[in-house]
């Protein structure tokens, strides 16, 4: 083979992610192509060692189109979250399973401990939280261009960042982060104990002044999966994940086996879906529009308050469709 051929050949092997097993077909589709080369990303993150699995399953996926040169993980930051975790748990959860992920040489930082919904009804941020946004902020500052900021929880990091000041507007191209609903949706499935139970827009409620900050101030940032984004048939199956990422494999038989009981036929993993962003067919596959957003308390539920999508507010993008 000679040099241009040789040349040709790489940029095609490039071109696309390259994740053996069903896995990687269900993400990322049968002909993945990247949006861009090598984007750097900044992964924010509530990973936790059992309960939810989107988490983990993300950083599977991400560390794949990293290896495919769509994208460029500069670090993984620990964020408070699932389960009532705090920032240190998660970022020692991230110490034991990242490595097991692709992710072990990922530079990791401890996020915020405080949420930013608490930061504004005091008159001064802790120290220790000073000291670590300045260190994730440097980090961004570190990058040869605008950072994508992936909010797989709470999105505190980018709220922080940007309301303190640790970083401008130009140096975060996109937001990406996963909640929020259009009028009317209820998070119940009608089946098994979703008859009676429906889970909670966790990610906007834990840190629910941060989401509309970002709404607010940079609503044009704001790119979102939503739940339904993540149901029907975009959920994984326990099988499939534990052919793919072995070391998950007892996790997803537990988390399947919860899941069930509230009416899912599968495991709905909303933020491994934010990987969309990073391919070409990624956001039409899921329904991406620009849509307007607000926060607000909606009648069946006076005490928390809710991401509210097509029904006035600021202009963000939202990705809704179900797959049937």
């Amino acid at each position: 083979m000679n040099a241009c051929s040789c040349a040709i050949f790489c940029i095609f092997i490039l071109a696309a992610p390259s994740l053996a097993g069903d896995l990687s077909d269900h993400y990322f589709g049968q002909d993945p192509q990247c949006v861009d080369r090598e984007q750097p990303v900044l992964l924010v993150t509530d990973l936790t060692i059992d309960g939810e699995i989107d988490d983990s399953i993300s950083m599977h996926a991400y560390r794949q189109l990293e290896l495919a040169g769509c994208l460029r993980v500069i670090g993984v930051v620990s964020i408070l979250g699932n389960g009532n975790s705090t920032t240190a748990q998660i970022h020692r959860n991230l110490e034991r399973r990242l490595p097991a992920l692709g992710g072990g040489l990922w530079r990791r930082l401890r996020g915020p401990d405080e949420r930013y919904t608490t930061v504004l009804n005091k008159r001064a941020e802790k120290s220790a939280d000073i000291e670590r946004l300045r260190a994730i902020a440097e980090l961004i500052k570190s990058a040869t261009e605008p950072v994508v900021i992936a909010e797989l929880g709470p999105v505190t990091v980018s709220a922080r960042l940007l309301s303190g000041g640790y970083v401008s507007p130009a140096e975060i191209e996109k937001i990406l982060a996963v909640g929020g609903r259009v009028r009317n949706e209820s998070f119940a499935t009608n089946r098994s104990l979703g008859r009676v139970f429906a889970f909670r827009d966790m990610n906007v409620s834990e840190d629910v002044w941060a989401q509309d900050f970002l709404i607010r101030h940079h609503p044009a940032k704001l790119w979102m999966v939503t739940y339904r984004t993540g149901i029907g048939a975009r959920a994984a199956t326990a099988p499939v994940i534990a052919q793919t990422i072995p070391s998950l494999a007892a996790h997803a038989k537990s988390r399947a086996r919860t899941l069930r009981m509230i009416g899912f036929l599968g495991i709905p993993t909303w933020d491994t879906w934010t990987t969309s962003f990073f391919l070409r067919t990624g956001s039409s596959r899921l329904g991406c529009r620009s849509i307007r957003a607000r926060l607000a308390i909606t009648s069946n539920s006076p005490n928390s308050m809710r991401l509210l999508l097509g029904d006035g507010g600021r202009t963000i993008t939202a990705c809704t469709n179900v797959a049937n």
